[in-house]
């Protein structure tokens, strides 16, 4: 455990790079949703000539929500970064709230949302195979960074009450 939490302090720096990745991950997913939205929104309008698309507004409204979402997390994990005097129970609460409902969200749109297991949820369309890749990439990213998030300032309020005892 302790070598764990050695090996993860040295490759963020510090338990705030911890959170600054978080909020990268977060970031760069709602660029990404903010992205598909335009490339959706652009194919109903001017769909190329003799097709039609197989998806409408509701479905790239999906999308802007989950823009929203992500883009408030966003905020809210940038906030948390900047904040001075940060407790680390508040910090371990707050990024455990936010790893549980990503968790909560993948888990229901891509594999409860149907009985047979899927990874894009129906609820989605793909623009392109870098959709997939992208999705692929940063929903377990983004619940990884937060689990480790949560080790590194657990590691940092256990070093931080140990001080104060023996003081």
């Amino acid at each position: 455990m302790k070598n764990l939490t050695t090996f993860l302090y040295n490759l963020y720096g510090s338990e705030n790079n911890a959170i600054k990745l978080c909020a990268y991950l977060y970031g760069l997913y709602a660029v990404f949703l903010l992205i598909e939205c335009i490339d959706f929104l652009a194919m109903l309008h001017t769909p190329d000539p003799g097709t039609h698309p197989t998806y409408d507004i509701v479905h790239v409204a999906f999308f802007i929500v989950e823009l929203i979402v992500y883009t408030a997390l966003t905020l809210g994990l940038v906030m948390l970064l900047n904040a001075e005097n940060k407790k680390p129970a508040t910090v371990i609460i707050l990024v455990a709230i936010i790893t549980s409902g990503r968790a909560f969200l993948d888990y229901y749109l891509y594999w409860y949302s149907e009985p047979k297991v899927h990874f894009v949820p129906y609820i989605y369309k793909t623009s392109n195979n870098f959709s997939d890749l992208v999705r692929a990439t940063f929903l377990p990213a983004q619940l990884i960074a937060g689990l480790l998030c949560i080790w590194l300032w657990a590691g940092y309020s256990a070093r931080n009450t140990a001080y104060d005892v023996k003081r």
